[in-house]
This record gives C-alpha cells, structure tokens and sequence, in this order.
C-alpha cells in the first residue's frame, strides 16, 4: 500500500473527502471523478479557477516534512540509535521549537530521569539542599584573601603538621614552606609561618566543605546530580535554565513529553546540531494557516498519510501533483463552496454514484467528523497561547504544581484534537478455522483464483502466514488454523487478524473441537459480524467428480444441518446469538474456474452455493461491518476527545481549589513574613546594643593597653573578640530559618561586608611620666645626702639663723641644700603635670574608642536593617510575581474551563454525525434525531420529536443497538425516554460496539 498510486489515490481521496469518497476506488476512478467535478464546476458558473498552485503549497510542505523525518531517521540510524517515524515526526517538531539550540551544551550528560522531573521536584531540592549544605555552601567565605593557585596540588593536611611542629629555621618547616609558596601568589611570602598555618587550616575547611558537599549530593536521586554544582560551588544556573525551559515546552504542550526524553540521547543531540533541516521554519510564528478548507485538509492529514512512503514515492506524488495543479485546484474551489451554492452540490451528489461500493452507500461522515476537528482545533489554536512566568514560579511548589496540571491539560487537548481518522479503509474480511478446514481453497473461489498453489494436500498445513488478496473494496485475509497440536504460533497469527477484521468467515470442516469452540465462542462473545461456512469435503479433483456432483448436489449438503445445529449449541452455550451458517463446497467452486467444460464449470459453480455465501457476506458487510466501521470511526476522533473531557472533569475543580487557596493565603504569608523579619531584625538589633554597652564597659581595661608600638594589635584584637560579624550571620539565619518555614526560597544574599580601612583607631601616643619620677627621686636623694654628709661632720641638718652670719662656708651649704630641694621640688611639679597630661590623654582616647566603637556599632547596625529592607524588598518583590504568576494561571484555569464545554459540544456534534449515518443505514430518516449525547450508565441518548420516537425506534430496534452500544435512551420534549436495550452489544466481553 505505500507504492505510488496509493498516495496518489490518498490525496485525491482527500480532496474529495466532502463527496464521502475514500481511497479504495483507485486512482483512475478518483482521478475521473475530479474530471468530472472540474466539468460541473464550470457548468454551474462557479468561480473563476483559482491560481494555479493555490494548493500546491500544502502538499510541498507535506512531502518536505515527510522527507526530513525519513532524513532523521537515517542520519540517526547511522550513528547507532533506531528512531521511529513517530519518533522523528517528534524530533522534527522539537527541533523547530525556540530556544533549543543555546540548551543543547547544557543537556550534556542529562539523565532521562531530571527530564522526567517536575519543576515541584526541582523547587524542592533548590529548597532542601541549600538548608542541608548551608554550612560547605559558605565555607569559601572563610577563604584566604590570596587566590590560590594549585594549593590542592600538594599535601595540605602534611604541610600544616610541618608548619606547626617545627621550628622556623629547620629542615621540614623549611621543606614545607617552600612547597606551599610554590603554589601561592607572591604575596605569601612575606607571611610567617603561624600565618600560613592559619590560611592553611582555612584550606583543609573548605575542602572538607567541598567534600561534604558531594558526599551529601552523591547521597540523592540521580536527577539532584544534573543539578550539580558548578567551579563557583553553586547550582549550575545553565542546566536549572535548560531544564526549566524544557519543562514548560512540554507544559505549554509546544512538544510532548516523549520528546523531551529524546535530548538525553548524545546520538539524538548530535544530529540536531548538524542542522540538517532542508525547509527552514521560523521558530517565532507559526506558518500561515491553509487559505481554504480542502488545503487545511490537506495540511493536517497528508503529512500523516505520506509518512508511510519512502523519499522517491514522495518525490514522484509532489511532481504529480505539480503537474496537475490547475485540476487540483479546481476541485479544492468547487469542494469548498459546494456548501453554499445549492445548485452545484446537487450537481456534485449525482456523481458520486458510480464510486459507491458495492456493498452500500459511501460513508461521508469522514468529512463531517473532520469538520468538527477543524472548528475544535481553531478555538483551541486561538485560546490556548503560551505563557510566560517569572523565575519566582519556579520556587513555589503549590503554583508550580497547579501550573503542571494545567499543561498537562491543554498538550492532551492538543493531542486530542490531532487524532484525525484514516483515509482510506477497505473491509477486512479475515478467513479462519481449524487446519485443513479449506480457508486458502474457499479464499481462492473468492477472489476467483484457478491457481492451486498453496492449497494443501493430506495432513500436511500449508498456510502459516497471515496473507492479503483484495476483491474489489474487500480485502480478505488468509490465516493460518487454528487447533494445530504441535504450534499454537498459527492460532495467534489467526486470532490476531480476525481482531483487526471487519467481518470473520468460520470456516467449519467435519467436526468442532474443543480448541476450535473456544475461539468460536470468544468472536461470538466480540460482537464482530460473524459467517459459519459448513465445507462440504466431497472429492471433485477430476472432471468425472465434478460433474456427479453436480448432478447429486443435494446428496452432498445432507449434513450440513447437523453441523449447523452443532454451531448453534455452541453459541448458545455463551448466551450469544447464533451466526448464519452456510454449507459451501469451496472445492467445487475452485474446480469450476479452471475447468475446460465451460457448462460444467458455471453449473459447478452455482452448485457450490458459492453466489449464496458471497451475497450472505455483502448482506452482512452491509448491515453490520459497515456499521460497526462507522462506530469505529467515530470512536477514533470521540474516545481521545471524551478521555479528554473526563480528565478535565476530574482535574479541574481540584486545580480551582489549588489556585483559590494560592490566592487567599499570599497575602497573609507575605505579612507574616515581612513581620517576622521585622522581628528578627529587632531582636538582633537589640543584641548588638548589648553588645555595645558592655564594650563600651571593657574600654577601661583597654584603653591603658593602647597609645604604645602594639596599639593597632592591641585594638584590633579588641575588636575582633567583639565578633561583630556574627550578629549579620545571626539575622541572616534567622531570616532564613522563617523563610524555610513559608517554603520560599530568596536567591539574592547580601554579599559579605569587607573589612575597612578606618577601623583604625587615631591616638596620640601614650604620656610617660616615669622620667621625671625618676628625677625627683634622685635630686630628693642628692639632698638627703648632702645633709647626711653635713650631720656626719658634726654639722646639725638645721642651724640657727645667727650661726649663718659668721661661717660663709656655712651659707654656701645652705644655699646649695636649698638648691637641691628647690629642683626636688620642681620635678614634683613636673611629675604632677605629666600625671594631669596622662589623665587627659586617658579622658581624650576613651571618647574617641568610644566614638570609633559607635561608628562600627552603628555601620553594623546600618548592615543589620540593609540586610532586613534587603530582605524584605525581595520577598515583597517575589509576592508580586507570585500574585502575577497566579493571575496568568488562572487565566489559563479559565480558558480550560471555557474549553470543557466546546469539548462537550463536539462530543454531542460526534455522536450526532455517527446515529444519523447508522440510520441512514437502514433506510432510517437521519434528519428525525435531533440531538444525541452519551451519559453515565445510559450509552447513547438520542432525542426526536414524539411523533417519530416508534419510527426511530423500529430502526434502532432492527439493527443498531448491537452494533452501537447496549442501550439507547429516545426522549422526546414532550415525553419521558423510551429504552431501547440490545442483546449482543450487552454481553461482557464486546469490544467493537
């Protein structure tokens, strides 16, 4: 079927789908019938012939799309991966889609698994991990100011252990050193050896950090690696982005979710970087829509049909096509306006009647069920855009869940709308038995056969393959038997074609075993259109036996009758209603066509009771094949659509709870948040005024310490055991902490503050008073002395005043004694000075430590409400989002919404088209059935007028209800229902009805 007339034959098909043809006339037959709708077209005045080419687009864009999925293919076999059509057709569709290619670097070493992850899942380990890894996430904050270059390179944990045992000046400590500088900048090296140890052991932390870290990631999922880390020791924000943006292609149902899976194959992604797309498509818009409805036809259901052809047939169906564009046109115009001009519809009706099949009328409720598709598919091509949402959807497990579900919706709306039916569909008629029954001999008087290969002799079975022969607009099947002891593969093969069959002939031969009951009984239990042929075994293999046959016909079905009544025990043994069973003599109408006696052969041939099993089966395939075809294509477009609907019905009103209790607690949460920021800021803030009364207490024992050569150690080390940096990490977690406990997550963080220049403390140097204390003493001794010496000498300390005036020797001794106390008493004066200026430069440093210690006090305290209006600023910002977020998911909730009800239309508008072209079928008015629809436990619902609910009935009575369903309600607006029940369809176990 995939030779180049049969594509052929499908787009004519196509174009005159609105007439009720099919593919199964041929090519010749649909090619006449356009002639001849081009001739009416004229006849009637009907519009000037559109220009040549109008339609030729489609089919090009249809075999260029076919060719590049077959390219896909190829290019993707050859490189060790086996791809499916419909798994190019896919990859074609996901090459187009925006933004691919910049994600294709960031896919590489993705797990199938992380593309089978919901964003929830990602939302949950972006707010697990950061929670359980806080502490290795900030250990390169406690990284030494240097860069180091190789540091990992060497030994860290040994150098340390040289560095802090040894000595400066010996052999290890040297040996140690030396490495460490050859794997540190420059500047290192003017660092002691207690300094290096110190960045050293900040190394050996945040390697264990880091160690830390991948041993809790290793720990996870498989699919928490491909969001592994990247050299900066945070989330790799390349793939976070690719996985987002292809998880919400696959939400806003641009490709499905098979597709997806496809990026994690190297092979796959190798080939879309080769770019091999002949027929570039812009990935920003969509390509215009067909003009006409015979093109959109063409658009949606050719590249489906053309598919199943290899390149050159589709290169040979486009230069046809081309060559022939002036007639294709032609029809498109007049098939397009035959709705609304009266004259030439009718005009076009008369010529159809000579491709009606044999076996009934044809079947235009193809056309009508892709008329609804076409209007469904509109509404939902112009409700269902795409939408963007902030980076904040992401972090909100509840939004993002309600954002999935809602995708997920509208990609099986999507889906649901693209099933469009089959063009072409012969009947399928299977042949099936036991072994050695007379299947390829009955299927070969069929088809008018005389060849006798492959028909078996003795016990020997000769047919073990399923095979086709068509006869007009009936295919039938030649299976292999069933009953076979030593195989049970034949009885599959058997059992699989008459599942795939419109209509089973029972080939019944002799006896009925307990095998061959079985597989009698489950066809009967199927409800499938079912004919028992009882073959008549009588030898007729010379001219001799033909003709005594012939001549005692009768003689020879004598025990057809009794096998009937064995096939109807059979049948009722499972409650089903018994087949028609025939007696034929298969051999004897396969004898008659290739006999000499052409006498002979045709009173053979009527002899056969052939012409009786042939016009049997037309009945049959009339009156139920055809019916039951019909019910199956209209369940092709309705159960994708009504699995649809149910889905809607069950996932809605939960989503509608979802995004109502969103909506009502995003306020609140947003308060109690900011509030407990609020909080905490306050109470940290509260601490580091604690902290700075007792500092301010702590001066009295430092400022002595300070004015000295050690002053800025001195005072530094003041300051950092005052750990004023921990009072920013305590808000920090503790702003961090009530954000966990809402379930967000705040990306931005204040970046750690650097350690400034003037935290200096300026001071004059420190008064020293010990010099002229020193001094004092000494001249207060001199003189203590001089007197001692003047004492020892028989000199009193003191003299009278009048003993002064005649001893000059005397004088001159109190002179200097007065001297020497005078310079005692100096110094004194000196030292009281300097003790003052101590005391001032005392008064003087305390002020200023205390106002140095303000000015950080208060820079922290500044860094505190930063780090809180910081906070607080991008949360508020993240509520909005969210609010927006949630408004465009609602709209989208909606839309849904609006679409449930269009879906329930064109299910009722389904089972409208297929309950008038049943009762079409057997001569019923389908103009009489107003309106139908399928409930819960009633089948079908149909509604008329009273006055022609008997009328109805008696039609669905006669035949439909079987074929249909199991029950059927006719309600009137006057009257209450009226039930019509089925006996076939009820029974457990039927499929096709």
């Amino acid at each position: 079927m995939n030779d180049t007339a049969s594509l052929r034959a499908e787009v004519l098909a196509l174009l005159l789908e609105p007439l009720g043809v099919d593919a199964t006339a041929g090519t010749a037959a649909l090619r006449r019938l356009a002639k001849g709708v081009e001739a009416v077209a004229q006849a009637c005045g009907c519009a000037d012939l559109p220009p040549s080419g109008s339609t030729l687009q489609w089919i090009s864009e249809a075999v260029a799309a076919c060719v590049e999925e077959q390219e896909l293919v190829r290019l993707t076999t050859a490189r060790g991966r086996t791809l499916t059509l419909s798994e190019a057709r896919a990859l074609r569709e996901l090459m187009r889609l925006e933004g691919l290619r910049p994600h294709l670097q960031a896919f590489e070493g993705v797990s199938v698994e992380a593309l089978r992850a919901d964003l929830a899942a990602v939302a949950l380990a972006e707010r697990v991990l950061p929670g359980v890894l806080e502490q290795c996430r900030r250990a390169d904050q406690g990284w030494p100011g240097e860069i180091w270059r190789s540091i990992f390179e060497i030994d860290v944990n040994r150098a340390v252990t040289d560095l802090r045992r040894h000595r400066r000046g010996s052999r290890q400590a040297a040996g140690a050193r030396e490495l460490v500088l050859r794997h540190s900048v420059s500047a290192a090296r003017d660092l002691q050896n207690r300094d290096l140890v110190t960045r050293l052991e900040k190394v050996q932390d945040f390697a264990a950090a880091k160690e830390s870290y991948e041993a809790v990631l290793s720990g996870q999922p498989k699919w928490w690696r491909w969001l592994g880390p990247d050299a900066k020791f945070r989330f790799r924000s390349d793939r976070r982005d690719a996985l987002v943006w292809a998880i919400e292609a696959r939400d806003t149902g641009a490709v499905s979710g098979s597709s997806l899976e496809m990026l994690a194959d190297s092979n796959v992604r190798a080939v879309i970087e080769q770019g091999i797309v002949t027929v570039p498509v812009s990935t920003t818009a969509s390509p215009a829509a067909p003009a006409t409805s015979s093109a959109a036809r063409l658009v949606t259901v050719l590249p489906a049909v053309a598919s199943r052809a290899d390149i050159s047939a589709l290169r040979a169906l486009e230069s046809w096509y081309a060559k022939d564009a002036e007639l294709f046109d032609r029809v498109a115009a007049a098939m397009d306006m035959r709705r609304t001009e009266p004259d030439l519809r009718a005009a076009l009706e008369s010529l159809v009647g000579e491709l009606a099949d044999s076996l009934g009328v044809v079947d235009a409720s193809r056309s009508a069920y892709r008329d609804i598709q076409s209007t469904l598919w509109a509404e939902v091509k112009a409700r269902l855009q795409r939408t963007s949402y902030s980076a904040h959807a992401m972090e909100s497990e509840h939004l993002v869940g309600a954002i999935s579900r809602i995708g997920t919706l509208e990609r099986e709306l999507r889906d649901a709308v693209r099933a469009i039916p089959a063009v072409k569909g012969r009947l399928l008629v299977a042949i099936a038995g036991r072994t050695k029954s007379g299947k390829t001999t009955l299927r070969k008087a069929l088809t008018r056969d005389a060849d006798r290969t492959g028909i078996g002799r003795g016990a020997h079975r000769t047919t073990r393959e399923t095979s086709a022969f068509e006869l007009g607009s009936v295919t039938y099947l030649d299976t292999p038997g069933v009953a076979a002891k030593d195989d049970d593969l034949d009885a599959q093969r058997a059992r699989a074609a008459c599942d795939s069959a419109d209509a089973v002939i029972w080939n019944y031969a002799d006896t009925l075993r307990d095998e061959e009951s079985a597989e009698l009984q489950r066809l009967l239990l199927s409800g499938k259109p079912l004919l028992a042929v009882v073959n008549v075994k009588e030898r007729v293999d010379t001219l001799d036996r033909l003709q005594l046959f012939v001549q005692r016909q009768d003689k020879a079905f004598t025990s057809a009758s009794g096998h009937a009544v064995r096939i109807e025990q059979v049948s009722k043994a499972v409650e089903a209603a018994p087949p028609i069973v025939l007696a034929v003599h298969s051999a004897a109408a396969h004898e008659a066509l290739s006999t000499q006696d052409s006498e002979l052969g045709d009173r053979a041939f009527r002899a056969s009771r052939l012409p009786e099993l042939e016009q049997s089966l037309a009945q049959l395939l009339a009156e139920r094949a055809i019916p039951l075809r019909a019910v199956r294509l209209a369940e092709g477009v309705r159960a994708p659509l009504a699995a649809f609907h149910d889905q809607v019905i069950a996932e809605l009103p939960q989503i509608g709870l979802a995004l109502g209790d969103l909506e009502r607690s995003a306020a609140g949460q947003r308060t109690a948040l900011l509030e407990a920021f609020q909080i905490a800021g306050q109470s940290t803030r509260d601490l580091l005024e604690a902290k700075r009364h007792h500092a301010k207490e702590q001066l009295s024992d430092v400022v002595p310490s300070l004015g000295g050569v050690d002053h800025a150690q001195r005072w530094g080390d003041f300051i950092t055991g005052l750990e004023l940096e921990e009072f920013a990490s305590i808000l920090e977690r503790e702003i961090e902490q009530e954000i966990r406990k809402r379930e967000r997550v705040v990306r931005a963080r204040e970046s750690a503050a650097e350690r400034q220049d003037d935290e200096r403390l300026h001071v004059r140097q420190r008064p020293d008073t010990t010099v002229w204390r020193r001094i004092a003493v000494a001249a207060e001794g001199a003189g203590t002395t001089l007197l001692d010496s003047f004492a020892a000498r028989g000199i009193p300390k003191k003299l009278p005043a009048d003993a002064t005036r005649g001893n000059a020797a005397m004088v001159a001794v109190g002179y200097l004694l007065d001297v020497a106390v005078g310079a005692a008493k100096a110094v004194s004066s000196e030292v009281d000075r300097a003790q003052q200026a101590k005391h001032e430069w005392t008064g003087e440093t305390v002020a200023k430590a205390e106002a140095k210690l303000d000015e950080l006090f208060d820079r922290v305290d500044a860094r505190l409400t930063r780090i809180v209006d910081d906070t607080t600023a991008r949360v508020g910002a993240q509520f909005q989002e969210q609010s927006a977020d949630i408004s465009r998911t609602r709209e989208r909730f909606e839309q849904l919404r609006r679409l449930q009800s269009t879906v329930r239309s064109a299910l009722d508008s389904i089972d409208l088209v297929l309950v008038r072209r049943l009762l079409a079928l057997v001569g019923g008015d389908p103009a009489a059935i107003r309106s139908a629809r399928r409930t819960p436990g009633v089948e079908l619902r149909v509604w008329t007028d009273a006055s022609r609910i008997v009328e109805v009935r008696a039609c669905l009575q006669a035949q439909l209800v079987d074929v249909l369903t199991e029950r059927i309600e006719i309600c009137s607006d006057s009257g209450s229902p009226v039930a019509v029940a089925g006996t076939l369809g009820a029974r457990e176990g039927k499929t096709d009805g």
